[in-house]
């Protein structure tokens, strides 16, 4: 089980105090909310939808950009992968990171390889979450961070 346990602090990532804006996309009513926590506590302004057509409309909708999307990769009606390539168009600097119990498939494998995407196999730590997403978001426009799986 993943423990929303606060770790490390956002502050020193932020400037002036302004929160990085995360849209957390699972199927899983336990997993989602259980992340939303742990990612709020971390300092996050979490925006949280039940499946991939909510995500994208909480993307269509929101009046800043959204820079980080957390996304499972198997949900009904749209993948995660499908929600990653549709708010990137949105939002260019996007970063993503992708939970799965299931390992990558060629096509996820292949986005993998783009700048500012990762990859978490459930289960994972609290701490590791944190940390990709704090990576992901650092990271610099170069394809600095790559994929770990």
């Amino acid at each position: 089980m993943i423990r929303p346990v606060p770790c490390f602090g956002n502050a020193a990532m932020q400037p002036n105090d302004a929160r990085s804006r995360v849209l957390l996309v699972d199927d899983d009513k336990a997993v989602r909310h259980m992340l939303f926590t742990l990612l709020e506590q971390d300092g996050y302004e979490v925006l949280a939808a039940g499946n991939g057509a909510e995500g994208l409309t909480i993307c269509r909708q929101s009046t800043r950009p959204v820079e980080l999307l957390v996304t499972d990769c198997n949900m009904p009606h749209m993948t995660g992968l499908e929600l990653a390539r549709e708010c990137s168009l949105l939002f260019r600097e996007l970063s993503v990171l992708y939970i799965s119990g299931a390992r990558p498939d060629p096509l996820l494998e292949a986005d993998l390889k783009e700048r500012k995407r990762g990859f978490l196999g459930k289960p994972f730590r609290s701490q590791e979450l944190l940390s990709k997403a704090r990576q992901l978001l650092l990271a610099e426009s170069n394809g600095q961070v790559s994929a770990s799986h």
